[in-house]
């Protein structure tokens, strides 16, 4: 199932954050909490999700990525689950990573789910989301797009 969202939290005293039901498919079957390749946010992939990752990546030369590079994003993440209580707890390393405090947001992208501090992800979205950075994104999608209709 693919969901797309996003939804304001806070984290509490644990580091937990609550899920809203409607991003709850997406950790039915568990899956790998991570820091995102932007170096801002955490990243929860799906279980099956990461199982493609991990297929893509068995897969790359060194010549692509480095090994140091594979190593450190499997390594640096943790498979989770929800509690009972439909809480993702985020453990303190991640938190610092992505310099998570209190207010977070929640960005649900197909089968992944981006976790933001919301003030970074204020600024972010201000210096990279212009008019023109939109208009370049849905140039690349529309080629993308035609490039394989052919």
């Amino acid at each position: 199932m693919r969901i797309n969202g996003e939804s304001v939290h806070q984290l509490d005293d644990k580091g937990r954050i609550n899920i809203p039901r409607k991003f709850q498919t997406l950790f039915e079957q568990g899956g790998f909490l991570t820091r995102a390749f932007n170096g801002l946010s955490l990243v929860f992939f799906s279980h099956d999700a990461w199982e493609n990752i991990q297929d893509y990546l068995s897969g790359i030369t060194f010549t692509e990525l480095s090994g140091d590079d594979v190593a450190r994003f499997l390594s640096r993440g943790t498979e989770t689950r929800l509690d009972g209580q439909g809480r993702l707890t985020i453990p303190p390393t991640l938190r610092r990573r992505a310099r998570l405090e209190k207010d977070v947001t929640l960005i649900a992208l197909g089968d992944k789910l981006e976790i933001w501090d919301t003030q970074t992800l204020s600024d972010y979205d201000e210096e990279r989301m212009t008019p023109g950075d939109m208009g370049k994104a849905l140039a690349q999608i529309r080629a993308q797009r035609e490039g394989a209709a052919v």
